[in-house]
């Protein structure tokens, strides 16, 4: 399963606009985003799911989050009634966006998984992706055109007072499970795990242990 966020922003409503999506899978996180000189706010929500899933396989599932009402109210219940109207709304007026909605009724099918999530209730991955889409509505973003960024996700567990880091969150319930004590973190950059130990009351020196041995592992042949 591949988790997408998506956002899009625009300033003016019709007027300069940015979208962005953060597809989260095996560990990986790809931050992706882009700007349009004049459009909509709806459009760059539209926008934001058709490139994600355009970067995701046909045949892997796919568990989309929104803040969008329109998005996910369009996805789920109005795509069927549009296509059988030959689109066109129920007051026989053209469906809006026709062209980006055909081509996220395609990439979408039946294997996308859609969940909203209310903009601004503290939810990190949305309030990531609407900080992207807001600094390309800017033109805040210097990589309009550049590779994707890319983050790192990491599980921290604490057992028994012994730090560990683990790649996948199987590897670290695995450690944890049924352990009286244990804790656990899932952090997406050197800043949150730095955070998280100093929380657990340890140095942040414990994490040099760990990237030392994470360095003579990648180098094992």
């Amino acid at each position: 399963m591949v988790d997408i966020y998506t956002d899009g922003a625009c300033r003016g409503n019709p007027g300069p606009g940015g979208w962005a999506a953060i597809i989260v899978r095996n560990g990986d996180v790809i931050e992706i985003g882009g700007a349009e000189e004049q459009t909509t706010n709806n459009r760059m929500e539209l926008r934001a799911a058709v490139e994600a899933l355009r970067r995701v396989p046909p045949d892997t599932p796919v568990r989309l989050t929104t803040d969008s009402a329109y998005l996910l109210n369009g996805a789920t219940r109005w795509l069927p009634l549009w296509k059988q109207r030959n689109w066109l709304t129920a007051d026989d007026a053209p469906v809006e966006h026709r062209d980006l909605w055909e081509e996220l009724d395609a990439l979408a099918g039946q294997r996308v998984t859609w969940n909203y999530v209310r903009g601004h209730s503290g939810d990190p991955w949305n309030e990531r992706a609407n900080l992207l889409a807001q600094a390309y509505a800017d033109g805040r973003v210097e990589t309009l055109s550049g590779a994707p960024a890319r983050r790192r996700i990491s599980y921290l567990s604490l057992v028994r007072g012994e730090l560990a880091r683990h790649a996948t969150w199987e590897e670290c319930r695995g450690r944890i499970h049924g352990v009286s004590g244990a804790r656990w973190k899932k952090c997406t950059s050197p800043e949150e795990e730095r955070a998280t130990v100093t929380n657990w009351g340890m140095p942040v020196e414990a994490l040099a242990a760990l990237d030392a041995g994470d360095s003579q592992d990648s180098g094992a042949v």
